[in-house]
């Protein structure tokens, strides 16, 4: 009988000769947010206040794949599932926790550097750089629990960055909109018009949508506030400078956790510039070279 540790936390006995070589975490990495919007117990950290990860499977890869898996992000949290079973909630993941996830798991499956072909914005050519993953994890700097907006001095709203659901839900919004107007592209204008403003207010109210949720309480002087449809009234029907407040914070926060960008001296001209790394999951797991 072997003793092997399952993702889940828990260990079991096997008669299995190959129970053995089954996977193990390759790398363990410390979330942006520190779990700190998600659930209770939805994240079972080490000791060391971090997560295990481990490489993926012939079937994730095959999962990352499908473009409808992908799209939905049925794909991503399969993943999660699979290669971070510490997090019990995938789609409730930060979008800077979700980054530093798909990095490690990048590095667990196929080791700490990563083939990059930045294109020179000043030349074109194209230079092939490696970049150490390692280094890139190292930038992350900690996300605040608490993220307050003052709207007046009597109203303070608390907000938490965008999560893998949000993103997912107005990525998808916003493509079957754009779809059924291109579907009417070339019919009479009045109807491609009428398509156009219903798609656009649909897009619109996602937004709003993923701003409300986003929304963890509102302080005012009766006490707080955390009623979601209340919370949704609310940005239904505040002042649009009160919107942007919240909307600029919003972005502040989603732009928090890594530092994506890495220095590239072009091969062609010499041009030094900063791109950013793009996590675009049919080509970021794409087996290594």
């Amino acid at each position: 009988m072997t003793k092997i540790s399952l993702p889940d936390g828990s260990d079991e006995m096997f008669d299995d000769p190959l129970a053995k070589y089954y996977r193990v975490p390759g790398v363990h990495v410390r979330l942006p947010s520190n779990g700190a919007f998600m659930p209770p117990g939805s994240v079972k950290f080490t000791i060391n206040s971090e997560v295990p990860v481990y490489p993926m499977r012939a079937a994730d890869e095959l999962l990352l794949k499908s473009p409808d898996a992908l799209m939905s992000g049925f794909a991503i949290e399969e993943l999660l599932k699979s290669c971070v079973p510490a997090i019990k909630m995938p789609r409730l993941v930060s979008g800077a926790d979700l980054d530093v996830l798909l990095l490690a798991i990048r590095t667990a499956t196929y080791g700490e550097m990563l083939e990059l072909e930045p294109r020179c914005p000043t030349c074109g050519v194209v230079t092939e750089i490696q970049v150490n993953m390692g280094t890139i994890v190292a930038t992350t700097t900690p996300i605040p629990a608490e993220n307050p907006v003052r709207l007046s001095d009597e109203i303070v709203v608390f907000l938490r960055p965008y999560n893998m659901e949000n993103v997912t839900r107005m990525g998808m919004i916003s493509f079957e909109e754009s779809r059924k107007v291109q579907a009417v592209e070339e019919a009479e204008s009045d109807k491609r018009m009428l398509q156009l403003n219903q798609s656009m207010q649909r897009v619109v109210t996602a937004g709003l949508d993923a701003l409300a949720s986003c929304v963890q309480r509102i302080i005012i002087k009766e006490g707080e506030v955390y009623d979601p449809v209340a919370i949704r009234r609310f940005i239904d029907n505040i002042s649009k400078g009160w919107t942007d407040k919240m909307q600029a914070k919003l972005d502040e926060l989603n732009g928090l956790g890594m530092n994506k960008r890495y220095p590239v001296t072009c091969s062609g001209c010499g041009q030094e510039w900063q791109p950013e790394i793009e996590f675009n999951p049919s080509t970021f797991f794409a087996s290594a070279s």
